[in-house]
């Protein structure tokens, strides 16, 4: 009897163990997915230009391209990063929406008029001096 309790109390502290561990795991990864999310829309915000690890795969490709950077190749890869950028800018909008972590609900209404104004600038812009270009504050862009 006292070795079943004794192998009952091993197994009580080996799941209380790997619960914790599983409890810390989660906690990282959540922080690293809120983090990512508010530093997006910080450099969108501050910028008026999508993250650079948005659009880093599509800069190589046109880097890659170097003379034909015109050509239906480019367009492609230019169509693709702004789908794709408008995509995770319509995630990221939605996200704030609902997101318990702005500090009131002013700061979230500037937050979401900030970014859906990028959305409307990144809609009409050309791609191709979007992925390439230094940035520049959405203050000085029409």
């Amino acid at each position: 009897m006292l070795k079943l309790s004794l192998i009952f109390l091993a197994f009580i502290a080996l799941f209380v163990l790997l619960l914790r561990a599983a409890v810390i795991f989660m906690g990282k990864i959540t922080g690293k997915y809120v983090g990512e999310k508010h530093k997006a829309a910080e450099t969108i915000i501050n910028t008026g230009k999508p993250p650079i690890n948005w659009t880093r795969n599509s800069a190589k490709k046109m880097a890659e391209l170097g003379e034909d950077a015109r050509g239906p190749r480019a367009v492609k890869i230019e169509e693709k990063a702004r789908n794709t950028c408008l995509k995770r800018l319509k995630g990221l909008i939605k996200y704030f929406k609902t997101s318990p972590l702005c500090q009131d609900e002013e700061t979230r209404k500037i937050l979401l008029d900030e970014l859906s104004k990028a959305r409307r600038v990144w809609q009409k812009k050309d791609w191709g001096e979007m992925i390439i270009s230094k940035y520049s504050p959405p203050s000085l862009q029409t």
